[in-house]
């Protein structure tokens, strides 16, 4: 099940965090919210936790209707979830 779970997370990420980064470029806070919301729930299933965490800030601001202070956020965001598919592609490379 984990297995399955760290697959989607690879899988979707890069597809959340287009939603983020196009909803935060035409100033639509709702795309905004939807993606982080999306990437935030997949983060927690696989155990990361600072993309959940920086997920749900930016979705708590969206959610508000403000973007205010979203893109320092957002860039945060990319780089932890870079890391994170970095280490569950090495996780997964040790199960195999």
């Amino acid at each position: 099940m984990l297995k399955a779970m760290v697959g989607l997370f690879l899988e979707h990420a890069g597809e959340r965090m287009e939603r983020i980064s196009s909803g935060l470029d035409a100033g639509e806070a709702n795309e905004v919210e939807h993606g982080s919301h999306s990437l935030k729930s997949s983060a927690a299933n696989v155990g990361a936790e600072c993309v959940r965490g920086l997920a749900q800030e930016i979705e708590d601001l969206a959610s508000r209707g403000t973007l205010d202070g979203v893109q320092g956020l957002h860039d945060r965001l990319r780089e932890a979830v870079a890391d994170a598919e970095a280490r569950l592609r090495e996780l997964q490379g040790l199960r195999q």
